[in-house]
């Protein structure tokens, strides 16, 4: 997805948030914010992608900030609190006739969780408060059933934020039933809420997957110049690839890699109009 005029203040709310992660100290704050500007304005081009002008900015700001990992309280916090919902999760997606698409539902509900951005939940405790909310929406763009015919061979799931990983490991618990070789994408460093390699591990998916593996470098969604050649041989050969979130979207959305599902929450104006969807909904939409 190419950078929007809205982008732009998105992303610096985005920055200023993780500031007031690391720092009370309003000088400091100030300085960040002031740099981070001048960095926008040098880069900023709707020319360019919106994953990848927010790397840039983010890794810009957490030099400045010295930290590496800001969001590392929230996640965990968050990843907490999504562990705290599994028993009403598990509940719902066995009362389902759709057993795979209720457990999408519900890491689509995970994925309210995005801290710093307008439209999502601003603390993890929301999560708790409008799960169920989440999960009674339903899918407002439903391709499961289409998706499932290519639940086959090699199937790669990208992941997305910290809390919402944990409902992504029911999703792989009940794709493991499909006859298909499961691969989780994570990232390997820490980026606003993304699920790292250690998040994964800690939630122990070599129980799910068949293997994980990591995006390489420090990115918003994917760096495709940055990927391992293991990775590029797997993207080019998966029968599906699936992909949670936003920032996902924005990156793949760019390539050409198919065929490719997205689950998300849409929850701004610029993805709303990209994917041709209302903003506010849960979505699966698969682009053959």
């Amino acid at each position: 997805m190419k950078m929007k005029a809205r982008c732009a203040p998105c992303l610096l709310n985005r920055v200023l948030f993780e500031s007031s992660l690391v720092t009370k100290d309003e000088k400091k704050i100030s300085y960040v914010m002031g740099n981070v500007l001048k960095r926008m304005a040098e880069i900023y081009s709707d020319k360019k992608s919106s994953a990848e002008i927010a790397t840039e900015i983010h890794g810009y700001a957490y030099e400045l900030l010295g930290s590496k990992d800001p969001y590392k309280d929230l996640k965990e916090k968050s990843n907490e609190i999504a562990l705290q919902l599994i028993p009403k999760a598990r509940e719902f997606i066995e009362k389902s006739e759709d057993k795979l698409k209720a457990a999408i539902l519900c890491s689509i509900a995970g994925n309210s969780i995005d801290f710093g951005i307008a439209g999502s939940a601003s603390k993890p405790e929301e999560l708790a408060n409008k799960f169920e909310e989440y999960i009674k929406q339903g899918l407002y763009h439903d391709d499961v059933d289409e998706m499932k015919k290519y639940l086959k061979g090699s199937v790669l799931y990208f992941t997305d934020n910290c809390g919402e990983i944990v409902f992504d490991k029911l999703v792989c618990e009940i794709l493991k039933g499909y006859d298909i070789h499961l691969t989780l994408v994570c990232k390997k460093y820490p980026i606003l809420t993304d699920a790292t390699y250690d998040d994964v591990k800690k939630l122990r998916f070599e129980e799910v997957v068949d293997e994980i593996i990591t995006t390489g470098k420090f990115a918003v969604g994917i760096d495709f110049y940055g990927i391992s050649e293991k990775l590029k041989r797997k993207l080019q050969e998966a029968n599906l690839i699936i992909c949670k979130g936003m920032a996902n979207y924005e990156a793949f959305s760019e390539a050409n890699y198919k065929p490719i599902a997205y689950l998300m929450r849409i929850k701004c104006q610029s993805i709303a109009e990209a994917i041709e969807l209302p903003a506010g909904i849960n979505v699966v939409k698969l682009y053959k």
